[in-house]
């Protein structure tokens, strides 16, 4: 393992975010997290910085003989500054909270960013296996890999009725939670978004936004994962959640028809004013931002945009984002300054990828 090295991280985007795999313009890409807990130590929201300390120094030994994790990056939450740990939470790699309390915390994942192991968040240990697409499965295999490696040097806290335990009371049991990152701007634009959200409810999944709980939806983007663990296995979870994005994507497709058939006029000028803008607008926020993207993603979706790929899109959902502007630029800026080196980085890279 190495230390962690921003400026190479910047140059380099996620894997998760190269368009490939299943369903790639509809899910961006899938997650599996897995939450463990160290058998004699208390949970991390009752712990002294001692306590946290010793959790973190086992953990990173313990990290450090996994084969999985053999050329990862170290990240030591409260060594690096307050941008870097905000860029590490626009790549999906660590939570927002993860971000504002960083005593004692350390993230440890591959160059890929494929794998991820977050240290004293809400769990002593909280695995992540991240891929591109609707690929569950292989984002499952790398979490669960990891996982088994872990294993043989952490005694995890363990009940034999229970399962594993966690300090949510929701993630008890195998402590998984399975993920995707998904498109929807069919079944918001058709007014349908909410009955599938209710019946989300009712079926012991959830949806939130673009980063996760607590987040705002923005831009028609969903985090759509299930909301407990205790009582079902985790290739079953694996499975449901599955099974019904199968569903969601189908909705989700009928209602783009739907919509076009009844208004394709009105949507194809949604589509291609948005697609100017973010070719020529110089300014531009980030709500704004994810709203055209989304436009223009729909269009790529319909066959109207034939020049942008869907990796494209993906990274703009990133690297337009304040941590990553700032470290593009090499500079601190302003709300102000932020828009327009916004608007400049994603007319770039719309004409990078139009040729």
């Amino acid at each position: 393992m190495s230390d962690f090295d921003v400026n190479e991280m910047v140059r380099r985007p996620g894997a998760w975010m190269d368009g490939t795999g299943e369903e790639g313009e509809i899910v961006l890409s899938s997650r599996v997290r897995i939450a463990r807990n160290l058998h004699g130590h208390r949970f991390t929201h009752n712990c002294d910085g001692a306590e946290l300390a010793s959790i973190l120094g086992s953990s990173l030994e313990a990290a450090a003989e996994t084969r999985a994790l053999a050329r990862a990056r170290v990240a030591a939450m409260g060594e690096i500054s307050t941008i870097d740990r905000q860029l590490l939470a626009e790549r999906h790699l660590v939570s927002r909270d993860f971000v504002s309390n960083s005593s004692h915390r350390g993230l440890i994942f591959t160059p890929d960013e494929s794998l991820g192991l977050m240290i004293n968040e809400e769990d002593h240990l909280r695995i992540q296996g991240f891929a591109p697409g609707f690929e569950l499965a292989d984002a499952f295999r790398r979490a669960n890999d990891l996982d088994d490696q872990l294993a043989p040097a952490l005694e995890f806290a363990y009940h034999e009725r229970l399962g594993y335990l966690t300090a949510c009371p929701t993630n008890v049991g195998t402590g998984m939670r399975v993920s995707v990152l998904i498109h929807l701007p069919g079944l918001v634009h058709s007014k349908e978004i909410h009955k599938l959200l209710e019946s989300l409810r009712k079926l012991n999944h959830a949806a939130r936004g673009l980063y996760g709980e607590g987040s705002d939806v923005m831009g028609n983007f969903f985090q759509l994962s299930n909301s407990a663990a205790l009582g079902t296995a985790e290739d079953v979870m694996v499975k449901n959640l599955r099974e019904m994005v199968v569903k969601i994507i189908a909705y989700e497709r009928r209602a783009r028809e739907m919509l076009f058939r009844k208004a394709q006029r009105l949507l194809e000028d949604k589509v291609w004013r948005a697609y100017g803008l973010l070719r020529y607008s110089r300014s531009v926020s980030t709500k704004e931002a994810l709203s055209l993207i989304s436009a223009v993603r729909l269009g790529v979706g319909a066959g109207l945009v034939n020049d942008v790929p869907v990796r494209t899109l993906n990274e703009l959902l990133v690297y337009i984002q304040p941590a990553h502007l700032q470290k593009l630029k090499g500079t601190t800026m302003d709300a102000q300054e932020r828009d327009a080196a916004r608007a400049e980085y994603i007319r770039e890279a719309l004409a990078r990828a139009s040729g």
